[in-house]
């Protein structure tokens, strides 16, 4: 079944930040959506954020003729050709950003999270790295798809913390990897089947770190139009502070017999 992804994405600096280190991509003629969070002094995270974005796409669209593609790091059986597609478009990023850090050591330590959505008809390939998160509303009810590299996301996983705790943990914002922190990555890949009237986000920490998921679902919930609700995301988490930039995209899938 084919469908129709409206999509819609909205940056902001935020209340005190003095830059914008985020980057966000909708890219509706491949598919592909992305929101980065840049990290790294002097305006280094917005350079690993802007090049993580730029060799993922790059990869995203040279890859489209499926009968003469290349795969640097291998290709998974396991996985979809999409999840293949998008684990080493963000692999090359990976590698891009980690080699312009050791070529210019002023920007030693510079990197990105990078969460990313590549949509095929009722199907959408999900990848991430770092702890920029992808949720899908369905029903009602508000799920998040992307797994945390975070060191407080260990702790809940292996029944350390509670949910609660690290949320409130001094430790939270500690990564365990991101784009450029190491020559390799792992990239955490899913697939996901749409439904009528599904929707997914995708945000940086500066929305979900600061508006909690009962806001965030409320809000998702009860504006059905998607640059609204996505300018209302961003306003709750000013509303909030806004400590860091903040950034979501919200893409909201539509059957074929629902298109007007």
């Amino acid at each position: 079944m084919s469908g129709l992804i409206r999509a819609f994405g909205v940056t902001d600096i935020g209340c005190v930040r003095t830059s914008n280190q985020d980057r966000i991509l909708v890219d509706d003629a491949a598919g592909l959506y992305i929101v980065a969070d840049g990290m790294g002094g002097h305006g280094h995270g917005e350079v690993a954020a802007e090049l993580a974005v730029t060799t993922s796409q790059f990869y995203v669209q040279a890859s489209r003729d499926r009968f003469d593609v290349s795969w640097p790091f291998g290709y998974d059986v396991e996985l979809s050709l999409d999840e293949n597609r998008l684990r080493t478009a963000i692999q090359l990023a990976n590698r891009q950003v980690w080699k312009s850090a050791e070529e210019s050591p002023e920007r030693a330590g510079m990197g990105t999270t990078i969460v990313a959505a590549l949509v095929n008809g009722n199907r959408a390939a999900l990848g991430n790295v770092g702890d920029s998160r992808i949720y899908l509303l369905r029903g009602g009810a508000l799920t998040q798809l992307s797994s945390d590299d975070s060191w407080v996301a260990n702790m809940v996983r292996n029944g350390a913390l509670t949910a609660k705790q690290a949320r409130e943990h001094s430790m939270r914002n500690v990564l365990t990897q991101a784009i450029g922190s190491h020559s390799a990555v792992e990239v955490h890949t899913s697939e996901h089947q749409f439904e009528s009237g599904d929707l997914l986000l995708m945000s940086t920490d500066g929305v979900h770190g600061v508006v909690d998921e009962a806001a965030m679902r409320s809000i998702l919930f009860a504006t059905p139009d998607i640059e609204r609700a996505g300018q209302q995301l961003v306003q709750a988490a000013k509303e909030n502070g806004a400590p860091d930039n903040a950034s979501c995209i919200l893409l909201r899938y539509e059957p074929e017999s629902a298109k007007s």
